[in-house]
């Protein structure tokens, strides 16, 4: 779900609200210099030009899987046709092309005509995109000189003082390092608050009291009342970036509940009240639109090569020098051939989301789903945008498939224990050439057996990898890298 990286800073609190305030931005208004004006057609702040029509077309009908098993002819699915099978109420989708926001457009399914109002401008929970907005407006706040981002925390706080943690002298809290997640604090995964119920406090959740509903963390920052903090994101990032349908508020404020894309389960009901309140807003309370989280990352598109942008070149390039094992303050840096990209995901309760840019191309798309079942389709946006529009990054995984004998199939299924801790089953499914792999929470991955060093299954929509060992005559197999082992009767 989302990780606390709140602060509030009272000893010069506007200062450090402005600190964290500024971590977000993106917009839904042209680039400067694009054609946008006469090519481009508008209705209910989507956009979709002329130019951009065909391939919106041929992503709207052209969704593929995360695998490709060769030789094979791939079967291709619409969006709308995957929200029916997903069971998705709702989808905000913008496409980013060569440095311009090519199109963006809502996709509702009719099997939820509650959601039947949503329209581009409708608003969904950002979730964990939440963090790299805040992030980017401490880092305008330090090139403004407002905050030094690599000052001990403490030095910024009068009301809190951090408890002892995994700090020391040597490696003090700073919002670098809280930013880049080596800080000492304690993981987040947080599940947010029904609107019958009272949030609590950022100091109250920062010490895990009385009706929190996550532990207390170690070491951690206050962050501002919610208001404050709102106020703040709007005036370093929010405006600056032109992200005229986003805002921090929690609990969200509004006259047109209509335009809020309400959570669902993945069974389908609607989260009680319509979505959970968050009040980590710099990790996950983040409420905005498809084209306002597009524009925050052309801004950071812009400032790489750059341009025009309300981040210099330098703090964008600093940034990306900073990458620590693949990562860049959560942007999951993604490096091929030549292009460099940048990558995040997010889920709170009832919302699944994610955006990418690459900071060579000016390629990407930003994704906002009102489901928990949104985290599939979210991939397959990501895969078969990368075909469309030809991008280096995520490519599907081309396997071969495998025939394996029913003697074989037979001494797979079982109980068997994952990582020293968690149960799993597997079953033979009834055509008999393929295998389930079953979860506690009921989720079940159906397995096909492809070519590869040991007994090797995929889940075709996912490329998640099994491979049942052949030296221990399957009686374990691999996955993530972990080994589960076939219980004893």
């Amino acid at each position: 779900m989302s990780e606390l990286i709140h602060v509030n800073s009272i000893k010069t609190k506007h200062i450090v609200l402005s600190l964290l305030m500024v971590l977000t931005g993106a917009c839904t208004t042209s680039p400067e210099g694009s054609h946008e004006s006469r090519t481009t057609v508008r209705a209910a702040d989507c956009i979709i030009s002329k130019e951009s029509a065909v391939r919106k077309g041929q992503l709207d009908s052209g969704i593929r899987g995360q695998v490709r098993f060769i030789g094979e002819t791939e079967n291709l699915s619409s969006i709308a046709e995957k929200m029916s099978t997903y069971n998705i109420p709702a989808l905000s989708l913008t496409i980013i092309h060569e440095g311009e926001i090519a199109w963006s457009d809502i996709y509702r399914n009719p099997n939820f005509p509650d959601e039947s109002g949503l329209d581009c401008s409708s608003i969904f929970q950002a979730a964990s995109l939440s963090k790299p907005v805040t992030m980017l407006a401490a880092i305008r706040m330090q090139a403004a000189g407002e905050i030094n981002l690599d000052e001990n925390i403490q030095e910024y706080l009068t009301d809190y003082v951090l408890p002892p943690g995994k700090q020391t002298d040597d490696n003090p809290v700073t919002f670098r390092n809280i930013f880049s997640h080596t800080s000492g604090i304690t993981s987040g995964g947080y599940d947010g608050y029904s609107k019958d119920l009272p949030m609590p406090s950022d100091v109250e959740v920062l010490l895990g009291a009385s009706g929190v509903n996550s532990p207390p963390i170690e070491v951690a920052l206050q962050d501002v009342f919610a208001d404050e903090f709102s106020n703040i994101m709007k005036k370093w990032i929010l405006e600056p970036a032109g992200m005229e349908h986003s805002e921090f508020t929690q609990p969200i404020i509004t006259s047109e509940p209509h335009h809020i894309a309400r959570g669902y389960t993945s069974s389908g009901t609607v989260l009680q009240g319509g979505w959970r309140n968050h009040p980590e807003q710099a990790a996950a309370g983040l409420w905005s639109t498809a084209s306002d989280l597009a524009k925050f990352l052309l801004e950071i598109y812009n400032a790489y090569q750059g341009r025009n942008s309300i981040f210099s070149q330098e703090d964008i390039t600093s940034m990306i020098d900073d990458e620590r094992d693949g990562l860049v303050y959560g942007f999951i840096v993604n490096r091929s051939n030549d292009d460099i990209s940048l990558t995040h995901y997010g889920g709170n309760a009832g919302y699944r989301t994610g955006m990418t840019i690459s900071l060579t191309m000016g390629n990407g798309l930003v994704y906002l789903i009102n489901s928990d079942n949104g985290g599939s389709l979210g991939n397959e946006l990501l895969l078969s945008a990368a075909q469309v529009y030809d991008w280096s990054h995520f490519q599907q995984v081309e396997v071969q498939r495998a025939q394996v004998s029913s003697e074989t199939l037979k001494k797979l299924p079982g109980e068997y224990t994952w990582n020293d801790q968690i149960d799993l089953s597997v079953s033979i499914n009834e055509n008999e050439d393929m295998i389930s792999l079953h979860f506690p929470n009921g989720d079940a991955y159906e397995l096909t057996p492809i070519e590869g060093e040991q007994l090797d299954f995929i889940h075709s929509s996912t490329g998640v990898q099994v491979s049942f060992l052949r030296d221990e005559d399957f009686q374990s197999f691999s996955l993530y890298g972990q080994k589960a082992v076939r219980k004893q009767n």
